[in-house]
């Protein structure tokens, strides 16, 4: 059986219908909290895939969430050694410093909400989640620098890393295409106080609208995305 190992930040914030593909695939899925659980506890080359979930934290905060530097060296590791490993939205951010790129708050603010990437390889997986077939799912503040010897992969009009490959196994996504509608209903009620700061939604209600209009399109193009990507790193 292959092993996916899934590395969490937040209670919520959980692989969504990604953990649901690997399992039809025959995966055996381990999640593990990080806060709570180490990945120190895991040898960073033996699982077949690895899954590097979001959070609000910023990895420039790691004095106060030390968990992050654990991550930031089990995935150095991991990426360099070209294992395949899919990092989102936190994870990416992670991904990018592991790799020796700086992290930081966006000057463009907050991109929370629906937001339609442009890709820039047309070859790659990542064009089933272009904006020419769906909007994509948004919820940071961070960015990050390209890592030296990244491809970009795509973009926004708010910020121009949005997606990015190392290697040939190694794929890190600010966006959120793993959400399932239950899980974007969820963060937009948890987490609605953040909706103020964002730049391209105005209201959690109006984040609800679209959420209701946009992620079933989305579900469909990520099922798409996500299992041509496993097959193109063999698994």
């Amino acid at each position: 059986m292959r092993a996916a190992l899934i590395l969490t930040h937040e209670k919520h914030e959980g692989p969504g219908q990604f953990g649901d593909i690997l399992a039809a695939r025959g995966f055996g899925c381990r999640t593990i909290f990080t806060p709570q659980e180490s990945v120190n506890d895991f040898d960073p080359l033996a699982p077949d895939l690895v899954l590097v979930m979001g959070g609000p934290m910023g990895v420039y905060e790691s004095d106060i969430y030390p968990f992050l530097k654990e991550e930031l060296k089990f995935l150095a590791r991991r990426a360099k050694a070209d294992k395949p490993t899919l990092g989102i939205c936190l994870g990416s951010q992670i991904l990018a410093a592991a790799l020796d790129a700086d992290v930081y708050k966006g000057k463009a603010g907050q991109e929370i909400g629906w937001n339609r990437m442009k890709i820039k390889n047309p070859a790659h997986p990542v064009r089933h989640l272009g904006g020419d077939k769906t909007n994509m799912f948004h919820w940071h503040g961070d960015t990050f620098d390209l890592p030296k010897g990244a491809e970009l992969l795509a973009s926004t009009d708010m910020y121009e890393n949005q997606a990015f490959g190392f290697g040939g196994k190694v794929l890190a996504l600010q966006c959120h295409p793993e959400v399932t509608p239950a899980q974007a209903d969820e963060w937009t009620e948890v987490m609605g106080a953040e909706i103020a700061r964002s730049k391209i939604v105005g209201s959690a209600e109006e984040l609800r609208a679209q959420n209701a209009q946009n992620v079933d399109r989305m579900n469909t193009q990520a099922k798409i995305f996500f299992e041509e990507w496993l097959e193109s790193v063999g698994l």
